[in-house]
């Protein structure tokens, strides 16, 4: 939390630049207006007390210059809001991908063999090519192996094939045309490494393949992937799949999105590392659902698992790139390094009572600009002496440059408070969500993230929206009520009535009139952020099977009632405003009358009655943004609704009142467990006891619950029975904190941030040195790609960024936990997308380095298998089965 408040704080220093300069337009403009104003009316005075100008002339002049620079104060208050806009449709530009407009989508593909002829993909930011000079034919029956060591770009050039990536050079050729566009990924199916799942039921997966299939073909195509049991133990086609497939495993996700392709029924078939997470006896199911497929359509395979080499009718060896040499970052290069932890977090706590001051005053002046120079022109119309004028010139300009003076100031304080109260705000809610993770959260990414961003701004909207712009409309029709009431009473009266009474009016109409449609516009956006973070997620997925259109009417539907939703809101701003200025005309007049009568008895005379006059038409530009005040008040209740929904979940493991400190010994032991999320038990009577410094491989097939014992050791979730220890202590009576610096965990699909090489190493250790994180890095054999990197240790990875290969991405991961120097270490599919040699030398490095402490190696493969101590087979739980290498250390 405090890193992210860090984080978050030196984002507000950026920002405050920013709005600085947004600021300083805005006043800039701001400041031409208003002077302009006071200009026309010390220019029409001046003329009125010449005698060239009559005064009836003269006041429909300064009635109208405030008008005629209504737009131009517009465009500076608007400025911050348009430059957001253009960023944003400048995003969607760089995101947008071309795709066929000429209607030959529905033509038919001609026939014959797929041609690659000399194709290299050159990744931005990288000097050597991912993929080089690559040259086969594949014809259109049979299948084809694609095999190589990891990194050598198999993944590159599945993506080139089915059309998502354009070549640097070469060409794809089916027949005489080219094999691109979407009349030919519309003859493609496509299972990528790491399948993604639209939010939504198992039969919407599978209808994306093929929207007209019937349920009995989905049942066949799932029956063929050996998954019809399990969908009919979640409940059927209409279950319900959480965003990403995450109530599925690994394994599961592989034979879901191979379902989808057997659905499709489309004659090239390109699939990625299909066998990846599955034990040896679906990947025999999943082998002959290969030959299957090859009998009627051109299979190309992905593969590091032999026995599916040994299937193809011909395999296709991609050899490494060519390395260009590049010398080592040495251990003392300079890197952006985060504060400790225990670093002073040194934000002060500010509230708006200056940004207050700031804003009435800026009002005020706003207010007495308009009437000064009312006073000023009837005052001139009478052709006094013009130096009886003076004062009222000079505070004429005055307030023409203290109003813009004031708004910069207020605005600047005003953001700066706010932003700070955003960092605070977002820490608060990173520290409820991140215990949440991965047991409880059970939102989807999207609306996490409208929590985070947009929920959290329009929570600080109260103080910047809300709250301040009422505290000022409050002050200023006060102290103008008092002025007016100096010089007649019942105008006071007047004035109070029609900006106090009216503004209070207003506000409760837009709040009202509001509320409703800012509850649905809060969840609307919510919906709308969800569907637009599954769609760039799932983006290459939606494209290559042809859904871009049923995305479309999604985010349609969503815009339309964000739409009524702010239609409505407008609706109840526009009665406000109606209501302010028939208040304000009110005033005018009623002022006018009274004025009038006191003017003929001799108790006031005729420029402080124009004075009075003007004020509650002045008052208007205050009363104003009391309306959007009422309106915001109902999305910022909203909002704040949601995170305090969101905030009084209850996580699946909490920190016990009094912790146990950690103890000494490190075995680990399980007395008849039951482990599973929210309620469902995959694993049940479970025995175990794992000696320290000894090696466990855990293995069972796909769904038996290897990923959910990982999840338990280290503390995502707690079982539902039965009692772990860590050395002898319950491991729920340990701190969370003790317990993961204890046990540290590597998951099947490390995740790669946007930020350097270095840093996405050293986060598994902040104190780490570059010469350590640069060994690591070579211990998970990734030396070669970092001598490969432009820029070495400070290569920027991640979302718009150079690529990482899975394998690549796999061994990040590894490189992670290397640097680590935990007692116990969990491995979670370690080398599960990395070549059969490679996956060799890392295993061994791996065990090599938990020489000494605990290692639990989670696997489908036997590589590795040979080196551990023992053997925990999840199949065969509670039949008895142990295979132990070490006299009974552990049991199942």
């Amino acid at each position: 939390g405090r890193l992210q408040l860090i984080s978050m704080s030196l984002g507000r220093v950026a920002t405050m630049g920013t709005l600085r300069i947004a600021f300083a337009s805005s006043a800039v403009l701001e400041l031409v207006a208003t002077l302009s104003v006071a200009l026309v009316a010390v220019t029409v005075g001046l003329r009125l007390a010449s005698g060239s100008l009559d005064l009836s002339t003269g006041l429909v002049v300064l009635l109208l210059a405030p008008e005629a620079y209504w737009p131009l104060r517009r465009v500076g208050a608007e400025f911050h809001a348009a430059a957001e806009g253009v960023a944003t449709f400048e995003k969607l530009s760089d995101l947008s991908v071309a795709t066929d407009d000429d209607g030959s989508a529905t033509s038919l593909l001609p026939v014959g063999p797929l041609s690659i002829s000399d194709l290299s993909v050159t990744f931005e930011g990288r000097s050597a090519p991912a993929l080089a000079d690559v040259s086969f034919t594949v014809p259109d029956r049979g299948l084809t192996a694609i095999v190589g060591p990891s990194g050598c770009g198999k993944s590159t050039l599945l993506s080139v094939l089915g059309g998502l990536r354009e070549p640097t050079s070469g060409q794809v050729r089916i027949g005489d045309e080219p094999a691109a566009g979407d009349r030919w990924r519309s003859a493609v199916s496509w299972l990528p490494q790491r399948p993604v799942f639209v939010h939504g039921t198992i039969a919407d997966n599978l209808l994306l393949g093929s929207p007209s299939a019937s349920a009995s073909e989905l049942w066949a195509a799932l029956d063929q992937v050996a998954l019809a049991d399990r969908v009919r133990g979640m409940g059927g086609l209409e279950a319900n799949l959480s965003e990403d497939g995450r109530s599925l495993s690994a394994g599961e996700r592989a034979r879901l999105a191979l379902a989808r392709v057997l659905v499709a029924k489309r004659p090239w078939v390109l699939l990625d590392e299909p066998t990846a997470h599955l034990d040896p006896v679906t990947e025999h199911i999943i082998a002959d659902v290969l030959l299957a497929l090859a009998r009627a359509a051109s299979v190309i395979v992905v593969a590091h698992r032999q026995a599916i080499v040994d299937l193809a009718d011909q395999v296709i060896t991609i050899p490494e790139p060519r390395l260009r040499t590049h010398s080592p970052v040495p251990a003392t290069s300079q890197t952006v390094q985060l504060a400790s932890a225990d670093s002073p977090v040194p934000l002060k706590r500010s509230g708006l009572g200056l940004s207050t001051l700031l804003s009435t005053l800026a009002s005020l002046c706003g207010v007495a600009l308009t009437a000064t120079a009312g006073w000023l022109i009837v005052k001139a119309s009478e052709q006094p002496a013009v130096l009886t004028m003076l004062v009222a010139i000079v505070s004429v300009r005055a307030f023409g440059l203290g109003r813009p003076v004031f708004r910069y100031a207020e605005r600047l304080r005003s953001h700066d408070v706010a932003l700070r109260q955003l960092a605070q705000r977002r820490v608060q809610v990173y520290d409820a969500i991140v215990p949440l993770t991965p047991g409880r959260l059970g939102k989807r990414r999207g609306d996490v993230l409208a929590s985070i961003v947009d929920d959290v701004e329009s929570v600080v909207d109260r103080q910047l929206r809300v709250r301040l712009p009422v505290r000022t409309w409050v002050l200023v029709s006060v102290i103008a009520s008092a002025t007016a009431a100096a010089f007649l009473l019942p105008a006071g009266l007047v004035v109070a009535a029609g900006s106090l009474l009216a503004g209070a009016a207003a506000f409760l109409i837009a709040r009202v009139g509001s509320a409703r449609p800012e509850r649905r516009l809060v969840a609307a956006r919510a919906d709308l952020s969800a569907v637009m973070v599954e769609t760039a997620q799932l983006a290459p997925e939606l494209l290559m099977w042809q859904a871009q259109d049923s995305v479309a009417g999604n985010v349609s539907d969503i815009g339309a009632r964000l739409g009524e939703a702010s239609r409505r809101v407008a609706l109840s701003a526009a009665a406000a405003r109606g209501l302010l200025l028939l208040a304000s005309g009110f005033g005018v007049v009623t002022i006018a009358s009274l004025g009038a009568r006191a003017v003929a008895a001799g108790d006031l005379s005729g420029p402080v009655l124009a004075l009075l006059v003007l004020t509650p038409l002045a008052l208007l530009d205050v009363a104003y943004p009391v309306v959007e005040a009422g309106a915001l008040a109902g999305r910022t209740q909203a909002a704040d609704r949601r995170l305090s929904d969101l905030e009084s979940l209850t996580p699946a493991v909490v920190d016990p009142v009094a912790p146990r400190p950690m103890p000494s010994g490190r075995a680990i032991a399980g007395e008849r467990l039951a482990l599973g999320w929210s309620g469902s038990i995959l694993i049940d009577g479970l025995d175990l006891r794992l000696e320290p410094g000894k090696h466990l491989g855990v293995v069972g097939p796909s769904g038996s619950g290897k990923s959910t014992l990982a999840a338990t050791l280290v503390r995502f979730i707690d079982p539902v029975s039965g009692l772990l220890t860590l050395g002898e202590v319950e491991l729920s009576r340990l701190a969370l904190d003790d317990v993961r610096r204890t046990v540290g965990y590597v998951d099947d699909d490390p995740h790669v941030f946007a930020t350097t090489l270095v840093e996405n190493i050293r986060l598994a250790r902040p104190d780490a040195t570059d010469g350590e994180v640069e060994t690591a890095l070579r211990r998970a054999h990734l030396g070669g790609w970092l001598e490969e990197l432009p820029d070495g240790l400070q290569t920027w990875l991640g979302d718009g960024h150079a690529g990482v290969s899975g394998g690549e991405r796999a061994r990040l991961g590894l490189a992670r936990s290397l640097l680590l120097n935990q007692p116990i270490i969990v491995l979670d599919e370690p080398t599960a997308h990395l070549d059969r040699a490679t996956a060799a030398a890392v295993a061994d490095d791996l065990i090599d380095a938990a020489e000494g402490r605990t290692l639990v190696w989670v696997t489908h493969s036997d590589i590795g298998r040979d080196r551990m101590d023992a053997v925990l087979d999840l199949s065969a739980v509670g039949s008895g089965r142990t295979e132990s290498a070490d006299n009974g250390s552990i049991h199942s």
